[in-house]
């Protein structure tokens, strides 16, 4: 760049600087404070490249004492750029304003290096951190601009170019504070990648990868990070729990129906938050027949367990009824969180829940749930089966015991069979659990509908599902925000499956084309597979006998193989079918014996009473209840439009890169609808004002005046057991756990095989050792005798070797209550 007075005639500095479309590529200016409470500068936007092209390094003083500007922004673009160029970074120092216009008459700005750090803070005692580093180091480089009236135009009035420290390299000048900067359309872009569940740093990467590295994004992962941060704490400027309350009433105004309720604790702070839209309970309306309640964690930064409540539609999918957030994890929380569920429900109480097996769970299941058909699930119970038992042919007979559909005779006979023929009648979890068998044995459960729901895997592959969302950094707006978006895409799997249902077809594959055709019409598609099992198994069978009076009849029919028996009764007047197995009353589906009496019979078309509604095509048909159906009609909002802007923009953006001439009059395009678009955005935004602002602060009328929830440690997070260790190896001798458990810095280590209490010379002593039990107990007591101790008492009952004849098992009429998932965590000792 020639000087103002060039003598080849070449146009001054001033007039080349005058062409330079720079300021309509100016974005916005942040401010943002530095050590000792100054204020830096950084300009946000790219900036047009003719600027880049500026030569910044031929400029003297002289050529910038002679530029004029038009507002204190340029002024500042300008200043801002030449450090970018020569490489230093730029503050805002002081200005002064006309008190009556208040137009800023005076601005100065400085290098960031300026002044020095006050001597108070170097010589402080109550420092707790270690000190920053030095920055100032009383640089005197500045540039100040005055208001010339006359001119109405900013002239400037002193800059010294010269600075006492070392300029940053071009490669380094990316990493000052004045030339970092996240553009709003980048962080536009990094708040929806966010917002689905990508992690910051995976965000960071990506921009690294759409800018072709690292040097070419105008930002470190930190700015992101604290940009996102910030932003964060604007939305919750009233608090955590106001920005969650805001949240759910702005999802009231378009969604009338929906329900949620919250408790304060003594303090007035939240404790539990219970929340529910209308299309949530119109499918419990639909398909609540069967409950899953299950909890899980790190899913907020109050570490409060999320409590889900789900079941499974007519695709035998995913279908969550409600949920809620509570403190503790205690009987009144689970009573409180059950009575709210059927309040927001009218009333209306499930056939069957199933649950992990938390006494305080089931203890709130039997107040508010009386006559509601409880099950374990047996997802847990296997879980505490591979810890308690070793012996994988015992493991084996508990799930034959557990799974098998038989009569209850059968089945205590075959528990008791088990139990002695591996001299299980001593085992203390084997005798819990036995006590438990009316709600986890199918013997007890058949003919109690289940929908064939039986653990709460259900829940957990939900849970899966929703840790791609929440995690334990989030605030509670951010749990209910992304929630709803977990829940969003549930329903979008249910959409599809209609269409998949309702638009396509299989082609026949059994010999029994009519009953399958018809269930191909009647039955989702899910469910319609099932049922073609079902038709596919009933070959198997064959009638052996049969009692007909005309009118009703009773078919014997045994397996080809298993030699097992069912009964079918059909009543050709009714046209009603029922089987001895009881399937259609647990899973409401047909089994393959039914199906092979339809074949017998001659029927085209399966029974009536074999078809369940809830499993049908048009399973919600019918259903006008207190509850109004409403067609979800997505909002257009400023992220959901940025997005598929962006989408659009790909394809243009891809062909365009391939050629110089294209990637030039794109760039043309970009600048002038830029400049246009911005124009628009501040008209409209100056006209209605900022919805987004309006609807994330609201009034002061609008707060609820509850605080923000404490923090606790729930059940079933391991991470924050604190200094609590477990080590769960087995010993090979007495099946008893290896562990050491650590408590507070002390403990006591525990056993392996060679030191097995077993082998020792004094096995009482040393086995009371490992119990954690006075060694007085074993006084009088045989070699080979085995101890039991009772669940609700401290007293040990003593045992001999026992055998099939006398073995009697303990039967408790009240089912104590134990929390087996307890034993997952936890030492059998």
């Amino acid at each position: 760049m020639q000087s103002a007075n060039d003598p080849n005639g070449k146009r001054p500095v001033q007039d080349s600087w005058k062409d330079l479309t720079m300021w309509d590529a100016i974005d916005e200016f942040e401010i943002s404070e530095t050590e000792e409470g100054t204020q830096a500068m950084s300009v946000r936007g790219q900036l047009h490249e003719g600027v880049q092209d500026f030569n910044y390094e031929d400029l003297d003083e002289r050529d910038v004492m002679s530029m004029k500007f038009n507002t204190e922004n340029e002024a500042e673009a300008f200043y801002v750029m030449l450090g970018r160029a020569t490489g230093f970074s730029v503050r805002k120092s002081y200005k002064l304003k006309d008190p009556e216009t208040g137009q800023v008459r005076y601005r100065q700005w400085v290098c960031s290096r300026h002044g020095l750090r006050d001597e108070k803070h170097i010589q402080r005692e109550d420092r707790q951190r270690e000190p920053k580093a030095v920055t100032r180091v009383d640089c005197k480089a500045c540039f100040k601009v005055r208001l010339s009236v006359e001119e109405d135009k900013y002239v400037v009035s002193n800059i010294v170019m010269r600075h006492n420290h070392k300029l940053a390299s071009p490669t380094s000048t990316k990493f000052l504070k004045s030339h970092r900067h996240i553009s709003e359309a980048d962080y536009a872009q990094a708040h929806v990648l966010r917002r689905v569940g990508m992690k910051t740093s995976q965000i960071m990467k990506l921009f690294v990868l759409q800018c072709g590295g690292y040097n070419n994004v105008p930002f470190t992962i930190k700015d992101l990070y604290n940009k996102m941060n910030s932003e964060r704490m604007e939305e919750i400027a009233d608090g955590d729990a106001e920005g969650a309350f805001a949240y759910l009433f702005g999802k009231k105004d378009v969604d009338p129906n929906l329900y949620f309720n919250f408790t304060v604790d003594s303090e007035g702070r939240l404790s539990r938050l219970f929340w529910s839209d209308s299309r949530s309970r119109e499918d419990y309306r639909c398909f609540g027949d069967v409950l899953v309640f299950d909890s899980t964690y790190n899913t907020n930064k109050y570490l409060h367990p999320l409590v889900v409540m789900c079941g499974i539609n007519n695709h035998f999918s995913t279908s969550i009824f409600a949920c809620s957030t509570v403190r503790e994890e205690d009987e009144g929380a689970y009573e409180w969180v059950l009575n709210t569920f059927l309040e927001a429900m009218d009333g209306k109480k499930p056939i069957s829940v199933v649950t992990d097996g938390a006494p305080q769970m089931r203890k709130a299941i039997k107040k508010c749930l009386p006559n509601t058909k409880h099950r374990l699930c047996c997802w847990h119970l296997n879980q505490n089966l591979n810890s308690h038992v070793g012996n994988e042919d015992f493991r084996a007979g508990f799930k034959d015991c557990m799974y098998n559909n038989c009569s209850i005779d059968k089945f205590e006979a075959k528990w008791a069979k088990l139990v002695c023929s591996f001299n299980m009648e001593n085992n203390d979890w084997v005798n819990q659990v036995y006590r438990k068998r009316k709600r986890w044995a199918l013997a007890y459960l058949r003919g109690y509908f289940f929908g064939g729901m039986r653990s709460t895997q259900r829940c957990e592959r939900m849970h899966a599902m929703l840790k791609i969302y929440l995690h334990r950094e989030l605030r509670l707006f951010e749990t209910l925000r992304a929630f709803d978006l977990a829940n969003a895409w549930l329903r979008h799997e249910e959409a599809r499956m209609n269409v998949e249902t309702e638009h396509t077809s299989l082609l026949p594959a059994t010999e029994t084309h009519y009953l399958e055709q018809h269930a191909a019409e009647v039955f989702t598609r899910r469910i319609f597979l099932k049922v073609r099992a079902e038709m596919r198994s009933q070959g198997l069978y064959f009638r052996y006998n049969a009692m007909d009076d005309g009118v009703q009849c009773i078919h014997f029919i045994s397996h080809s193989y298993s030699n097992k028996e069912r009964r079918v009764l059909y009543n050709r007047t009714s046209g009603i079918m029922s089987c001895s197995c009881l399937q259609m009353k647990t899973v409401g589906l047909p089994c393959s014996h039914m199906f092979r009496i339809m074949v017998i019979e001659g029927m085209k078309k399966i029974p009536p009473n074999c078809i369940m509604q809830r499993w049908m095509r048009d399973a919600r048909r019918g259903r006008s209840g207190s509850l109004r159906e409403r067609s979800e009609v997505t909002n257009v909002n400023e992220m959901a439009r940025y997005a598929r802007l962006s989408s659009g923009c790909n394809t243009m953006c891809y062909y365009g890169a391939k050629t110089t001439t294209g990637y030039t009059r794109l760039l043309n395009v970009i600048d002038i609808q830029t400049a246009e678009m911005k124009t628009l955005s501040l008209e409209e935004s100056t006209a209605t004002g900022s919805s987004s602002q309006a609807h994330r602060k609201g009034d002061a009328s609008g707060k609820v005046g509850i605080g923000d929830p404490h923090a606790n440690r729930p059940r079933g997070d391991q991470r924050t057991k604190g200094k609590e260790r477990h080590i769960r190896n087995k010993c090979g001798n007495c099946g008893g756990f290896m562990y050491i458990l650590t408590f507070c810095g002390s403990g006591r280590e525990g056993h392996n095989k060679r030191t097995c209490p077993l082998h020792i010379e004094n096995p009482n002593d040393d086995l009371s050792h490992a119990l954690g039990m006075s060694p007085d107990i074993f006084e009088g007591v045989g070699a080979n005798s085995r101890f039991q101790q009772s669940v609700d008492t401290t007293n040990y009952t003593w045992l001999n070797n026992g055998n099939l004849s006398n073995y009697q098992p303990v039967d408790d009429e009240e089912e104590e209550d134990i929390d087996l998932n307890r034993d997952i965590m936890y030492p059998a000792w």
